[in-house]
């Protein structure tokens, strides 16, 4: 059976961005392909290394976790594993580092856009900002990863990771494969601000957490002026337009309050477990180091580096 490796930055909450622009992929591909999702706590670390000493970054795990879960992935389908718990990874990022150009990697559009979101610039970013998707490809190769399923601003490294398998393939022979990528149906949920992704970092999310009231005060005070997107967000949500905002935003409301609520419910029952969820990611993480065991073993004999 292939493979699939997705996942995401523990950043906090998923949002319904993350569902239409990669989750509801997730859901539907974990029957048809080996699915590994990874917790990418380390790739936090580039923009979020003071959080409260980290203490947010464990909280987030868990909450990408819960999300993952309440949305519908299946735990006895597919393997989750947290990015830091899998030693392997930082390993096969040193090797690929060499395979990679300082140049090529300042040419990725997507480090180039994430760096002017931060407010920084290639003089003053720390080194894992620029070289994240370096270790983006170990987490995608590690397993021998066939699909990636992701969000159009993620394309970049993707393209990025098959340079590297080829470059590798190349020197010291075949060992992995290049991964294609699958987009979404909506790969670039618009913000409720009307003018930018849909994204924490801007305030401008519904998160599939938000209760009731917290849905329709957002819809309520979202950009419906010229230019709005609030009816591509009725088309996902099988509200039918209407230009009478007082009519369409609680119609709006009502349509996500009915898709998040299962969701929700769901939730708050995994909540109750928490064992259980220290025990999937125990289970991943020992899959995954198994893999990542056999993979590094075959890249160090093809490179001669076993003594």
């Amino acid at each position: 059976m292939d493979r699939i490796l997705t996942g995401e930055r523990t950043t906090g909450n998923l949002h319904i961005g993350h569902y239409f622009g990669s989750l509801e992929s997730r859901i539907a591909l974990q029957d048809e392909y080996e699915t590994f999702i990874i917790l990418a706590d380390m790739q936090v670390l580039y923009d979020h290394l003071d959080d409260e000493k980290g203490k947010a970054i464990r909280t987030n795990v868990y909450q990408a976790l819960l999300d993952n879960l309440a949305v519908g992935l299946n735990p006895e389908k597919v393997t989750f594993f947290v990015q830091s718990e899998i030693p392997e990874l930082a390993e096969l990022t040193m090797f690929f580092t060499f395979l990679v150009t300082v140049g090529r990697a300042k040419r990725n559009p997507t480090v180039k856009a994430e760096m002017e979101q931060a407010g920084t610039s290639y003089e003053h970013m720390n080194l894992g900002f620029l070289s994240f998707p370096v270790s983006q490809a170990a987490d995608i190769l590690l397993p021998k990863a066939n699909l990636v399923p992701v969000g159009e601003d993620q394309i970049p490294h993707i393209e990025q990771t098959r340079e590297v398998a080829r470059r590798f393939n190349t020197l010291f022979g075949e060992v992995f494969p290049i991964p294609d990528y699958l987009v979404s149906r909506f790969p670039r949920l618009p913000g409720l601000d009307g003018k930018n992704k849909m994204s924490k970092s801007l305030n401008n999310v519904i998160n599939l957490t938000d209760d009731e009231p917290t849905v329709n005060l957002k819809i309520k005070k979202a950009y419906s002026g010229e230019g709005h997107v609030l009816f591509t967000y009725g088309k996902l949500f099988g509200v039918e337009p209407d230009e009478r905002m007082g009519i369409f935003k609680p119609a709006l409301a009502e349509g996500v309050n009915a898709f998040l609520e299962p969701i929700r419910n769901r939730r708050k029952e995994l909540e109750k477990e928490p064992g259980f969820l220290r025990e999937i990611l125990n289970k991943g993480r020992d899959r995954v180091r198994e893999i990542g065991a056999e993979t590094l073993d075959e890249v160090k004999t093809r490179m001669g580096m076993v003594y």
